[in-house]
Formats: C-alpha cells, structure tokens, sequence
C-alpha cells in the first residue's frame, strides 16, 4: 500500500508510513424471531460499523509532530475525514499509542469509530442507478468547500462534463502533492519554533485538502462509471 494516499485529518501518512493493511467492516444489526414449529423471521436494522484500526512508524524530522497531533485529536474527540484509496470515512479516535524511540523513528496504532461512513449505505446500495450517481455527486459537493473545487454545471445525466471534472481533480491532487511535499520541507528547515508552527498549520490545511479531493475524486469517479453503465 506504499504508493496509496492515506490521511488522518490533517495528519499524512507518506510511503512506507502507509500500514499494510487496514481493518474495516462492522455488522449489520438484526431482529431475529424464531417461529413455533420452525422457521424464523429476520429483520434487518441497520448498520453497525466495526473500528478502523492500523499500525505503522512516523519517521523524518517531522514524526514527533505527527504523532503529536494525532493525540491530540484523540485527546479532543474531534470528528477527523479518514481518507485512502478509494475509503472516505468521517471517525473520532478512539485509541492512539505511540511508542518514541528516536526523534524520527516512532511506532504507533491508531483505532477508530465511524462516525459515517457514506460509501457503505444500505439505502444506496439498493436505489436505482440515477439515485446512486445523484447522491455520489451529492456528497462530492459536500466536501466541495474543503476541496477548494466546486462541480457546479456538473449534469447527472450527460457523461460531457464528467472527464473534465475527473481531470481538474487529478491535476488538483498534483498540485496539493507538491504543495505537501513543499510543506513538509518547510517543516523540516524550521530555523525556529514559530516558522515550525506556521510549517505545520500549512502541513495540516493542504493535508485536509488533499483528504477532501482524495473523496470527491473516489465519488465523482463512481457517479461516471454508473452513468457510463446506465447510457449503454
């Protein structure tokens, strides 16, 4: 998973930082009535998410801060975007251990309660096509703001507009790396503790960015595949 893009609120998780595996799923919760003389009636009541847990190791110059911010937000109970692949999460950590060994070598776990998971949706999953794609852009536009990138003119029902929106926010996610990458170097070459804070603030607001396009994009792609599959 080392060339995936995994964030943490505004915390990143870069190359072999990426855990190996990451453990999702859950349950779905039911109502169960055993019938006299055999036989049972079954009801579904809704999802129950199980945690998100993994482990890994902070290193560079930068993973006391990183590790640091992570018990913060644990600290705060913070509901914090968890973002890789083609996974959006929104969770409150519930766990987070870490393990200082060097300045740039620290172990750690991480385990998470979902707060929503929108990709899991059981009303989604049994809705019709022109559903699915309307709530995929729908809830590409909630994170529209944080993205910095809007989709208006984006017609549900015509595929035109779809690979120009998919390319601006591939060029967006290029761009938001590269920023990272400058964000990181800055925290890096920090002559003091106030250029460290800025670095870091600047290191925190493009990793939520990246999150936030890192959804839209998953959401945006998938609203296209249904629609290509619905026009055929």
């Amino acid at each position: 998973m080392s060339n995936v893009i995994l964030t943490l609120g505004g915390v990143p998780f870069r190359d072999m930082e990426v855990p190996e595996k990451i453990s999702f799923g859950g349950q779905q919760r039911v109502a169960v009535q055993n019938l006299i003389g055999g036989g049972r009636v079954v009801e579904a009541l809704g999802l129950d998410d199980g945690k998100i847990s993994f482990t890994g190791i902070f290193s560079g110059s930068d993973a006391v801060g990183r590790a640091q911010l992570l018990d913060a937000a644990r600290a705060l109970g913070s509901a914090l975007p968890l973002v890789w692949d083609g996974f959006f999460y929104t969770v409150i950590i519930e766990e987070f251990s870490a393990e200082y060994r060097k300045a740039n070598l620290i172990p750690f776990g991480v385990s998470c309660v979902v707060v929503s998971d929108p990709l899991a949706s059981l009303a989604a999953m049994v809705a019709p096509v022109a559903n699915l794609i309307g709530n995929d852009l729908s809830l590409a536009s909630a994170l529209s703001g944080q993205a910095g990138m809007s989709l208006e003119g984006l017609s549900a029902t015509s595929l035109a507009g779809f690979s120009v929106v998919q390319g601006a926010l591939n060029t967006a996610m290029g761009g938001g790396g590269m920023m990272l990458n400058t964000a990181v170097s800055a925290l890096n070459n920090a002559a003091d503790a106030s250029s460290g804070v800025a670095a870091l603030g600047q290191l925190s607001g493009v990793s939520s960015q990246l999150a936030a396009l890192s959804g839209m994009r998953s959401y945006v792609g998938r609203a296209a595949s249904n629609l290509a599959g619905e026009l055929l």
